[in-house]
């Protein structure tokens, strides 16, 4: 029998992005930069290499991310004064202000897709696809 997990993963997570691009599009954000304005605005001053890490990304991609939301007004850059190879992140009130509409976006695309799904093949999916991911860190 053929599995084709990675396939089904792949394909929720493109219609994701495209869900996400189209909610946010009026706010202008994409949904790459978007996945970035919850973790900056909980944790003011996060460096790019911690960002990298948390979200699983190149640090080269964060850079690229970063210099978009800068331009865009969202978050602010600086040196960290206790290691200047290091760069870190703050967001703006521009930042804080699409936050709740970034979340709304979230939590709407999930309803979406578990709707007609019971709490219980809900939280199997939940814990399953939390194997997966703890799985793939341990890889990687």
């Amino acid at each position: 029998m053929e599995y084709h997990t990675m396939r089904y993963i792949n394909t929720i997570a493109r219609c994701a992005n495209l869900h996400q691009d189209e909610a946010l599009q009026s706010v202008g954000l994409s949904s790459y930069q978007s996945a970035y304005i919850p973790i900056i605005c909980r944790k003011p001053g996060i460096t790019q290499d911690q960002i990298a890490r948390e979200l699983h990304v190149n640090r080269s991609s964060v850079t690229r991310q970063m210099t978009a939301l800068e331009d865009a007004g969202f978050i602010t850059r600086q040196r960290c004064t206790g290691d200047r190879r290091a760069i870190q992140v703050y967001p703006t009130d521009k930042a804080l202000e699409v936050l709740p509409l970034v979340r709304k976006a979230r939590q709407t695309w999930r309803a979406l897709l578990l709707e007609g799904m019971t709490d219980t093949e809900r939280e199997a999916l939940d814990k399953l696809l939390a194997r997966l991911a703890d799985r793939a860190e341990e890889i990687v």
